[in-house]
């Protein structure tokens, strides 16, 4: 129980660091880390322009 009660606060600690801006997240520098080349490490990338997030991304096509 004690474990669950520490990761709860560890994530509660870094939700607010992240939101606060105690903590900076390099989005571009981290996806271009993990393989995805066609991402400038040098250029900063905001959240909502993530490949994922991206609502101009195309739907996909129901069978």
């Amino acid at each position: 129980m004690l474990r669950w009660l520490l990761i709860g606060l560890l994530l509660y600690g870094l939700g607010t660091a992240l939101r606060q801006g105690w903590l900076e997240v390099q989005w571009s520098q981290l996806l271009h880390d993990s393989g995805l080349t066609f991402i400038d490490p040098d250029r900063p990338m905001q959240l909502h322009e993530l490949p994922l997030f991206n609502p101009q991304r195309p739907e996909p096509v129901a069978p």
